[in-house]
């Protein structure tokens, strides 16, 4: 009956079944001495009858509990292996009722299903093509790229980047040990658990990928090796912005993972110098700035719609012959991924203090990309839950480049778009007020709390480690790439449904686990014990039956009646001899009797049972024989 449990799912018989192996479990030891005890008194009176040793008598008659069987078995019964056996069948007593209520019980019934997902672009550099070629073919329009509706997709590019620049995420971003308010910042987010939640997924909920060379325990030399994101502690993302995921779950309480593969920029910058040499018009140094006025370079804007603002930076790429031609020479990007041999050179610049006057201080920075396969684990409580998702463990994906020289802004029209939207994307509308972005390449924890005048020197960043500076700055641009892309996908706006998807989305494959109706499951080494308990009760109660049947002598080991029997001390008629020890002492029940010193009178005493109440106290410094 239980063994017809296994694997079925849960009901009334079966849970009335378990209550019942529970009681069985507190009754098991009584009822199994209450057989045991017995028969082994029967087999020490069957071992009289036949002849045996006053050693396996008293073995036989008083091992009659599981402790008393090991005290026997230490004191004079180790040389026989029945007297083994003995007490590996009392220790069944206490096994077989613990294996009654551990052999079946009660589990979360789990279920695993492969579930078609989506995300949106894949890790070729290419895929972004369809951008910068009008959408062909059945691909997303490009911002920088579509004149048509171009006011309208900078007016997105611009509102999604003031967004995700203004969560409270971002004041721990690239924060940790190189600002001073960072510990306030994750005080003011909920501690330091909420504070890692948070930024695992941008505000329409796409999920966030972390700088895989930022991670703890991530080993340079083995950049293939898979690695995990924290869930203690704050990450830095390499975008703001994070991958829209498509599908890959049901609306019933689960989990599930899923790979996505992608790509980022990393940046290695240079110190900050003075701009004097580069912004002459002799230099040449700039792609994109007229230099002829070198106060006026945060100001220049070149675009069809001006916002009207005053950044206090400026962006620009290095002039030379050969990198321009690998990076900048087309609209889009080559069709195979093909590396260039220079790395793309971005200059950032700003006024500093200098003396006597304020001066343009530049710093250029190697623009690099990253390929790495994400493992996605999303996670919903109940039907009515939001899934929640984020990059639980990440890798170099195998055969890239683990420092690749082909970047997002390898060609000249996100290159030229990106050189006059980043620094007026999130500026001020009044002059040295510090913008957003500006803010947060400063001091993250800061960005949130912009004030006139507070700040001097905004676009000056002289004085941020560089290591959290190449990290704040790659985030910024990883962030303004990304809001290029499809404002529709990127707010959620698209819808969930998997059908009709352009070639800008990439097919993978989610695992989803979800816990069904809890089963019973039959833990075999515990019900294995259980039924062979079973089985030796059962086999010595007929077995005590059985050798009851055949033994003829009374049974006159048992009860003190039976030491009355055959003693000249004891004054009771000896007559019918084969009563048994409990009809003899039904006779003889109110008879007397007392241990006495039964040759009180002699010098050297004798210890018995006697009738004789008069006989000899027993007397410590006496002499018995």
């Amino acid at each position: 009956m239980v063994a017809s449990l296994h694997n079925q799912k849960e009901s009334s018989f079966g849970n009335n079944v378990r209550e019942t192996l529970q009681v069985a479990s507190t009754l098991w030891p009584i009822s199994f001495a209450a057989v045991l005890g017995p028969f082994l008194k029967t087999m020490a009176l069957y071992r009289a009858e036949k002849g045996s040793t006053l050693g396996a008598l008293e073995f036989l008659s008083t091992s009659q509990t599981t402790m008393s069987a090991f005290i026997n078995l230490a004191l004079f019964g180790g040389t026989y292996f029945w007297t083994v056996a003995i007490v590996v069948i009392w220790c069944l007593s206490p096994l077989g009722g613990q294996a009654a209520v551990r052999s079946i019980g009660l589990f979360p019934n789990s279920t695993i299903i492969q579930i078609p997902a989506m995300h949106y672009l894949g890790s070729n550099i290419s895929d972004m093509n369809p951008f910068y070629r009008g959408g062909f073919p059945e691909g997303d329009m490009g911002i920088f790229r579509n004149i048509g509706i171009r006011e309208e997709l900078i007016f997105n590019l611009r509102n999604n980047i003031a967004s995700v620049f203004s969560t409270p995420d971002v004041l721990v971003s690239h924060a940790d040990g190189s600002s001073d308010g960072f510990d306030d910042a994750v005080q003011r987010l909920g501690g330091k658990w909420q504070a890692a939640r948070v930024g695992q997924q941008d505000r329409w909920r796409n999920v966030r990928v972390p700088f895989l060379q930022l991670l703890p325990h991530y080993n340079s030399e083995h950049p293939e090796d898979w690695v995990e994101v924290p869930t203690d502690q704050v990450v830095s993302y390499v975008s703001l912005i994070g991958i829209p995921i498509r599908g890959g779950s049901v609306f019933r309480a689960g989990n599930s993972t899923m790979m996505v593969r992608s790509h980022y920029m990393t940046v290695s910058c240079g110190p900050a110098f003075k701009g004097s040499a580069w912004l002459t018009p002799t230099a040449h140094k700039l792609l994109f700035h007229d230099v002829k006025h070198e106060n006026s370079l945060t100001s220049q804007y070149e675009s069809s719609f001006p916002i009207r603002t005053w950044p206090n930076i400026f962006l620009d790429t290095v002039n030379d012959t050969k990198t321009l031609e690998e990076h900048a020479r087309f609209a889009y990007y080559p069709l195979n991924d093909t590396e260039p041999t220079t790395k793309l050179k971005l200059i950032l610049g700003g006024p500093c203090p200098d003396d006597p006057l304020p001066r343009v201080f530049l710093r250029t920075c190697d623009v690099s990309t990253s390929y790495v396969d994400v493992e996605v684990r999303c996670t919903r409580l109940t039907a009515f839950d939001d899934q929640n998702c984020r990059a639980a463990r990440l890798r170099h994906t195998p055969g890239f480049p683990v420092s690749g020289n082909l970047t997002a802004l390898s060609n000249f029209a996100i290159l030229n778009g990106i050189t006059w939207q980043f620094p007026f994307a999130t500026s001020d509308y009044d002059i040295a007020v510090p913008g957003l972005i500006e803010m947060y390449l400063k001091n993250p924890p800061q960005t949130l709390a912009r004030s006139p005048l507070t700040n001097n020197y905004p676009g000056c960043f002289n004085d941020v480690p560089l290591d959290a500076f190449e990290g704040r700055f790659a985030t910024a641009l990883n962030t303004f790439v990304t809001a290029t892309f499809n404002a529709t996908v990127l707010t959620g706006a698209d819808g969930m449904s998997l059908e009709n998807r352009n070639i800008m989305w990439r097919n993978t494959t989610a695992t989803w686990s979800e816990f069904t109706e809890s089963i019973y499951a039959l833990h075999k080494p515990w019900f294995s014990v259980w039924l062979v308990s079973t089985i030796v009760l059962f086999v010595i109660a007929i077995a005590n039956v059985a050798i009851r049947a055949i033994i003829i002598a009374p049974d006159f080991l048992s009860g003190v009646a039976g030491l009355t029997r055959d003693s000249p001390f004891i004054d009771v008629p000896q007559d019918r001899s084969g009563e048994s020890g409990s009809d003899r002492l039904r006779r003889w029940k109110k008879t007397e009797v007392r241990i006495c010193d039964v040759q009180s009178t002699e010098d050297v005493g004798r210890i018995a049972l006697t009738t004789d109440l008069n006989a000899g106290r027993l007397a410590w410094r006496r002499a018995y024989e």
